[in-house]
């Protein structure tokens, strides 16, 4: 830093003046710059407390009942070798490998593994059947029945039936029925459209017509 002597002459400070008047100035103005955001944090409290403290009281019941509502349904499996005696009612996705004795009624999608056997009705929103059922299956929208799938009992859909599997007993869908290569129905059928691979095997009538329509 230069200054001017008293005879005019420029002087030029040593490098040590110069240091501490840099370190003074940033002092003074960071200094005071750091204590006014200190202040203004201190002031300030957190939105939770805040929120906490003017909101109403919150009980055990409003928190449980928040809970449900964003928590989303659980999906539920019944493993292979467990057994279930009595009907089986779920309105959230459901898997069965084991063995139900009784019927069951899911609101949702149901799977049932290819060790999965139930001995009662099945009704669903959506099915897909790989195990054994001794009983009618109606679902409200589709229906797949693998090619492991066996069904002792009357088969219905709204929109559509896939059939890999065995069938013996009635088929009805005002929608598509497809019958793959490999699916063999003993009873009667009835659809909209049908779609029947060569070396499906068919033992009853075919009418080709909504159910409604007489």
């Amino acid at each position: 830093m230069s200054r001017e002597s008293q005879s005019g002459d420029i002087q030029v400070g040593t490098n040590d003046e110069m240091r501490e008047m840099d370190a003074a100035g940033r002092k003074g103005l960071f200094g005071r710059l750091n204590t006014a955001i200190q202040q203004n944090r201190g002031s300030e409290r957190p939105r939770e407390v805040v929120a906490a403290e003017t909101s109403p009281a919150v009980t055990a019941d409003d928190i449980a009942i928040r809970r449900a509502r964003t928590v989303s349904s659980a999906r539920m499996i019944i493993p292979e070798g467990a057994i279930i005696q009595g009907n089986l009612t779920a309105g959230s996705e459901t898997e069965i490998s084991g063995r139900v004795e009784g019927d069951v009624v899911i609101e949702g999608v149901l799977l049932l593994g290819k060790t999965a056997l139930i001995t009662g009705s099945v009704r669903a929103g959506s099915c897909r059947v790989e195990g054994l059922v001794e009983g009618k299956v109606e679902c409200s929208d589709e229906l797949d029945l693998g090619q492991t799938g066996r069904i002792n009992g009357d088969v219905a859909a709204g929109k559509r039936i896939n059939l890999a599997g065995q069938v013996y007993g009635g088929v009805i869908t005002p929608g598509v029925l497809r019958m793959a290569q490999s699916c063999r129905v003993q009873g009667d059928v009835r659809a909209r459209s049908l779609t029947m691979e060569e070396g499906a095997t068919l033992d009853g009538s075919c009418i080709m017509r909504a159910p409604s329509q007489k």
